[in-house]
């Protein structure tokens, strides 16, 4: 995700603003103004704990079918697990592991990422999952892997077991590099598919897999390109039309030749995970920053986040990203806007005294009833505040409509060692009821059986 490539979104790793984006600098008070106005006027929450799950080796997403009890955990290697009558079954519902590509035990950003049940699962058995599977023959001979999406089958009266014959590939998506593959699907309240695509990794937009684009000034960025890619995107299909999939009509290019029909919004470097809010609909993703700012976005239909004209609020630089730019525009080559982040804050390697910690991870609205006192609040974490240990954090944001700031205030937990959550964290999930789980490991990569799972109390 990074150069640190840490991103764990590194992470996944392994697993992983402007408050006005105008051309003049931002202050570095400015740029903190969240975390200050979070600092004083919010009182830090206290909650609990629940495991749920334990000894698995990367869990990175966590859901529910509709009307279904089990829990279902995405493990990075290749397999989905399940959580039923409380316990986590021994077999897989899924084991797709042949088809993933090999992955490093460190600083993994590649594997199984992402997992959506259809509406109607109960009677039709579809769902769909997310994967990076080793380079296809049809791509460029220097790239990395392919992401594919893929449709499957579970069977039984119950829909028990998926059918590892079944699968149906709705996409494949060259990517050059092997970090930056964002890996969130999503269905709206709409029915149709959402899906977060990644920039194509590498530092600072350079190396191979970088189109060219309008803007000069950071020669290749594939976020800011409609045309030629769907990288750095958040895409929207409809899986009960067409071949393989059918084109919302009213997604921003489907009309006309200016964009990728696909494409649902843009400007993205690395929207590792985002969540749609059960109550109002809106899609919340948070975006890896390269080595100043992390964000949180309220992602909206058409719009440009601007990356990578801006990390943030900065305008970046791609030959030095430690000194942003002086100015840089406000919209883009279309005449749109770039958007706010709602929430902004410091990446702790650049800012090791100001910043919340090393690279962003987007959660969920709560809804839930095991604490009140969260619901209709935005929980977001950092895969970890120090880079040489497991020490990942959770927050709570005050959802204050689609432009924000939001502020927000660290999380403690009441039963852990100094009140800390004491991993790294991975990613977070919401069941049916809306309540909502932390998913962590205590390694840097896809190794060991240190995967656990808990549900916030």
């Amino acid at each position: 995700m990074r150069n640190r490539e840490l991103s764990y979104i590194y992470i996944l790793a392994g697993l992983l603003l402007c408050y006005s984006c105008t051309s003049t600098p931002v202050s570095e008070e400015t740029a903190n103004t969240t975390a200050t106005a979070a600092n004083e006027k919010v009182t830090v929450d206290s909650v609990s704990l629940q495991l749920i799950a334990s000894d698995l080796v990367s869990p990175v997403f966590l859901t529910q079918p509709p009307n279904d009890d089990r829990l279902f955990i995405v493990d990075q290697i290749g397999e989905v697990r399940v959580v039923k009558d409380g316990k986590l079954q021994p077999e897989p519902f899924l084991d797709i592991k042949s088809k993933v590509i090999n992955l490093k035990p460190k600083h993994e950003e590649r594997g199984l990422l992402g997992l959506a049940f259809h509406p109607d699962f109960q009677n039709n058995g579809r769902f769909f999952v997310y994967y990076s599977a080793p380079l296809r023959q049809e791509a460029p001979d220097n790239f990395d892997h392919t992401t594919t999406i893929a449709e499957y089958r579970a069977t039984g009266n119950n829909r028990e077991k998926a059918d590892p014959t079944s699968e149906k590939v709705l996409m494949y998506v060259a990517q050059p590099q092997s970090n930056h593959n964002a890996g969130t699907l999503m269905f709206g309240p709409d029915g149709y598919l959402y899906i977060s695509i990644g920039d194509g990794g590498n530092k600072n937009d350079i190396g191979t897999g970088h189109v060219a684009d309008w803007y000069n000034e950071n020669d290749g960025g594939n976020g800011q390109d409609i045309k030629q890619n769907l990288l750095g995107s958040i895409l929207r299909i409809d899986v009960n039309s067409g071949s393989p999939y059918g084109i919302p009509s009213d997604n921003p290019f489907a009309a006309n030749q200016g964009g990728m029909k696909e494409i649902f919004a843009y400007g993205l470097r690395n929207p590792y995970r985002f969540s749609i809010d059960k109550e109002t609909g809106m899609i919340i993703a948070g975006d890896a920053g390269q080595v100043l700012r992390e964000e949180i976005n309220v992602i909206q239909k058409g719009s440009n986040y601007g990356w990578n004209v801006k990390e943030g609020t900065l305008c970046f630089n791609a030959a030095n990203n430690e000194n942003p730019l002086p100015d840089c525009p406000d919209q883009d080559s279309l005449g749109n806007k770039f958007i706010n982040p709602v929430i902004e804050f410091k990446n702790s390697m650049s800012y090791p005294e100001e910043g919340l910690g090393i690279v962003g991870i987007g959660g969920y609205v709560y809804r839930g009833d095991k604490r009140a006192a969260l619901n209709g609040h935005y929980l977001f974490g950092v895969w970890t505040q120090h880079h040489d240990k497991p020490a990942g954090a959770v927050f709570a944001a005050e959802v204050a409509g689609e432009e924000g700031p939001w502020q927000y205030r660290k999380l403690h937990f009441q039963n852990r060692q100094n009140n800390d959550l004491g991993h790294y964290l991975l990613s977070f999930g919401q069941d049916n009821t809306g309540e909502t789980y932390v998913l962590t490991t205590d390694e840097h990569g896809p190794v060991g059986k240190t995967g656990k799972v808990y549900r916030i109390e």
